[in-house]
């Protein structure tokens, strides 16, 4: 279903214009998590904690189901 509905923006305008236009108007206009230097490493995202005396907010994401005997 997906598929079809992007395969026809797309063939209303070959430059996919009108699809980003569509895209963008979904996005909020501006949302401050955006302008964070987001950190991959926890000890970067630490040292810079400590060096500008702010705290750290760690999320941490496993995408396998509660249910996995691997872990």
């Amino acid at each position: 279903m997906m598929t079809c509905v992007l395969a026809a923006l797309l063939l209303q305008d070959a430059s996919g214009d009108a699809f980003r236009a569509q895209i963008d108007a979904l996005k909020a206009p501006d949302v401050a998590w955006r302008g964070i230097a987001w950190r991959t490493c926890l000890l970067d995202g630490l040292k810079a904690s400590r060096e500008a005396k702010k705290p750290v907010a760690l999320w941490v994401f496993i995408d396998r189901p509660a249910d996995d005997a691997r872990c």
